[in-house]
């Protein structure tokens, strides 16, 4: 005989499909949950990518802005002040290397330099040498030019194989006598004239070597050229005016 208070058939599914929807639903919200908190996480984690985007992108800006800014820096000292800095080192070189000619001019002032003048031996007396040149011109009273010092330049041998002697005056007032008096007596000893020439700084001596050849074309033009030292300047004279070599 069947139990009347067994449970029916369909009052068991319902009771199983209401455990698995209870189930279903706590899977349901425990998913939710779950996925609320990874979105958060992602959120947050977005927020964070984009803040140090934004702060990427300032740093960017502000790199942009050194580099402007340290480009025109150059450019300025590269058009203004690498410029200006180069003519006041030139100019400074100038000043030191005219005091220098000053100086070196000082100390010369009082020698002259003879060239051409014939040299028998190397133990000759070089001051016995060259007042036998002065006794050769008009110069008064010779035996009165004291001479500080004569001697030959240790340079290599000259066109007539004779070194220049270079003499040291006491008194000025000698050194001009002598190189006024070998000018006007025009000496020519073994065939070549003897000169004096005053005392210069190597620079000088060049630049006066290289004048000669010009006064010699401006002569033979017909003109009145001459070479004088001017402070430290080795200048040619036309008429008694500076001869601009530009002209």
């Amino acid at each position: 005989m069947a139990n009347n208070n067994a449970p029916s058939t369909s009052t068991l599914e319902q009771s199983i499909a209401s455990i698995d929807m209870v189930k279903l639903y706590t899977m349901l919200s425990k998913m939710d949950i779950d996925m609320k908190t990874r979105f958060d996480g992602l959120s947050r984690q977005l927020c964070d990518v984009q803040k140090e985007i934004k702060t990427i992108k300032h740093d960017v800006e502000e790199l942009d802005r050194g580099l402007k800014y340290a480009d025109e820096e150059i450019t300025e000292l590269k058009e203004e002040i690498v410029p200006k800095i180069k003519t006041e080192l030139m100019e400074k070189i100038d000043a030191l290397n005219k005091c220098r000619l000053e100086t070196e001019l000082y100390s010369k002032k009082s020698n002259l330099l003879f060239f051409n003048v014939p040299q028998s031996t190397e133990s000759e007396d070089s001051e016995d040498v060259l007042r036998d040149v002065l006794s050769k011109t008009k110069i008064p009273s010779q035996q009165d030019i004291i001479f500080s010092n004569v001697h030959r330049l240790p340079t290599r041998a000259h066109t007539n194989n004779s070194k220049p002697i270079i003499a040291k005056f006491v008194r000025m007032r000698d050194r001009e006598m002598v190189l006024n008096g070998i000018t006007e007596a025009e000496i020519s000893l073994q065939g070549k004239r003897v000169i004096a020439v005053p005392h210069l700084p190597a620079p000088m001596q060049e630049e006066r070597k290289r004048l000669m050849t010009i006064r010699k074309k401006l002569r033979a033009e017909g003109k009145d050229a001459k070479i004088r030292v001017t402070g430290t300047k080795v200048l040619i004279f036309v008429n008694n005016v500076v001869w601009n070599e530009t002209e």
